[in-house]
């Protein structure tokens, strides 16, 4: 294996620890499946997406999901997305759409004070995008922002906190799926900090606080790949080597 993907899936799943039982689901993919991720520049650099096709190509060969479809464009918004979300998922029809955004809602506008006129517009906009997928027969995953700057006590991520339970309450309304990437990042964070404590303040998971190294784009993953209903055995089990060489 190589030698950044070796035991990258079993590393981050120790961190993290087993999933509460609550939050196991059945397995959501279905033969022949497409899955179209739309979202910002996380997704556009696209390597929490090549994990999980990994997954699901090793783990699941029997049903031949398709490679997802990469609707990830830098620096957008919620904003941004509403305007291009039938153009790229409505009318390509896939099976399932993972929506990841958010993070750029707050991190262009943290040196500003917090607007709760743009945050209600946040979750507006994600809720139009939700019931435009449903409409459409396409299952959506919403996936929570995960973090700014690789520490709980930031500025970026106590107003992240407010866009993450905007996302919740959109999920519980409209009956769709939600990955809470959030809270998976802030205990892996803890957990690595316990057991690294003179690690210092470069990112583990991510290069500048907000895009992901190899260990964040794994733990997007496994987040995304628990809400599908893939258990973590299957997780644990994928060979990394060819995304993470």
């Amino acid at each position: 294996m190589g030698k950044v993907g070796a035991g990258l899936f079993a590393m981050v799943l120790a961190l993290v620890g087993s999933p509460e039982c609550r939050e196991r689901v059945p397995l959501q993919l279905a033969p022949e499946c497409r899955i179209v991720a739309i979202g910002d520049s996380i997704t556009q650099a696209g390597g929490y997406l090549r994990a999980i096709d990994a997954v699901l190509a090793q783990q699941y060969p029997e049903l031949k999901v398709q490679p997802i479809v990469n609707a990830g464009i830098s620096g957008q918004k919620a904003e941004d997305l509403i305007k291009r979300f039938d153009k790229d998922v409505v009318q390509r029809a896939p099976a399932i759409v993972t929506l990841s955004i958010g993070i750029n809602d707050v991190w262009h506008r943290v040196d500003k004070p917090h607007d709760p006129k743009v945050l209600a517009a946040y979750e507006a906009n994600l809720e139009r995008m939700v019931k435009m997928a449903q409409a459409a027969g396409i299952k959506v995953l919403l996936v929570s922002p995960t973090v700014i700057n690789e520490d709980p006590a930031s500025e970026g991520n106590k107003r992240l906190a407010m866009y993450v339970a905007a996302g919740k309450a959109v999920a519980k309304r409209c009956g769709c799926g939600y990955a809470d990437l959030h809270a998976l990042f802030l205990k892996v964070i803890a957990a690595h900090k316990k057991d690294h404590p003179d690690a210092g303040p470069k990112g583990f998971l991510t290069s500048d606080g907000v895009h992901m190294k190899p260990p964040g784009d794994a733990l997007m993953a496994v987040g995304i790949l628990r809400a599908l209903g893939v258990p973590d055995e299957k997780i644990k089990a994928t060979d990394l080597s060819k995304v993470f060489p």
